[in-house]
């Protein structure tokens, strides 16, 4: 038998502060009602559907959300698959076909962008106006503001891609976080000292900051080590022009291809630069690391 809900849709990627603001109303009214908390979302971001040519990048890979999203206190999370046939369902038909059914709502909460079907016409005024026949409630929950805007997944992707890591994690409340596997790489770092894993992003897609040097750190398996981190092309040493994600994991050393690595970066250092020769590279990266060590230091001392 089907338990009654409370429940929200959305897509919440990156599970921002203003997404936790909606979400613990949720679990709040859960917890006072005995009732299941749902949360209705996406395993990709709609526009890969609707308009290929002019997609965002994605926050957070679907694996990474849906476990996010249970560490808040929702009880079920139902990932769809956004398809044409649902990009096509008017809001009414999603609502009678599948949340209805599905989830037996009592209470559905809306947030100032939440919407579903055709044309995004499932939105809170659409629920008030339709709540009465199918017998649940709808709330509405006001936006949380940066300044007089809302924190939204776009504020937050603008802020990655011009290198606003630290004003990106506050917006986020969490640090950003890239997901994948270690891959192979030329083995030029372990040749200067500084071994790096190659990141293999899991979803393509994902949002990769810029260009840069990051003090970051890693999680693999049960142990977490912090990290100097370069996104870019390398160009001293590389000439592909291929935007790569290599770490130098401190005080680590061991053989981790193939293994499932979480990389969170913590704070933007330098830009990528281009060094007459490897030797000024070799510097440059010693200061970097001097300056991750002065950091997490001064951390670990607050």
């Amino acid at each position: 038998m089907i338990s009654k809900s409370v429940l929200t849709i959305g897509n919440f990627d990156g599970i921002h502060i203003g997404h936790r603001k909606l979400l613990n109303r949720l679990t709040e009214i859960a917890a006072a009602n005995m009732l299941n908390s749902v949360v209705i979302t996406f395993s990709d971001h709609p526009a890969f559907t609707l308009n290929s040519a002019a997609t965002p990048k994605l926050l957070c890979p679907p694996m990474l959300k849906e476990r996010e999203l249970h560490a808040l206190g929702v009880n079920d999370v139902a990932m769809l698959q956004f398809t044409p046939g649902m990009a096509q369902q008017t809001a009414l038909q999603f609502l009678r076909n599948y949340i209805v059914p599905s989830w037996k709502p009592e209470i559905i909460i809306m947030g100032y962008d939440s919407h579903f079907g055709f044309n995004r016409q499932g939105n809170y005024e659409f629920l008030s106006r339709v709540a009465p026949d199918f017998g649940f409630h709808v709330e509405y929950v006001p936006p949380l503001l940066a300044g007089d805007k809302p924190v939204s997944s776009s504020m937050i992707r603008n802020l990655l891609l011009h290198g606003n890591i630290i004003l990106a994690n506050s917006m986020l409340g969490k640090p950003y976080c890239l997901t994948g596997n270690v891959a192979k790489g030329i083995g030029k770092g372990t040749g200067f000292g500084f071994p790096t894993a190659n990141l293999q992003l899991a979803t393509p897609h994902q949002l990769i900051p810029k260009d840069g040097i990051y003090l970051s750190k890693v999680h693999l398996q049960d142990a977490s080590f912090f990290g100097l981190t370069n996104i870019g092309s390398s160009p001293t040493v590389k000439h592909t022009g291929i935007v790569e994600i290599e770490t130098f994991l401190l005080d680590f050393s061991g053989d981790i291809y193939g293994y499932p690595i979480e990389l969170e970066l913590l704070q933007y250092l330098r830009e990528e630069k281009v060094f007459r020769n490897e030797s000024e590279l070799i510097s440059a990266m010693q200061q970097d690391l001097s300056k991750a060590q002065e950091i997490i230091s001064a951390e670990a001392g607050n």
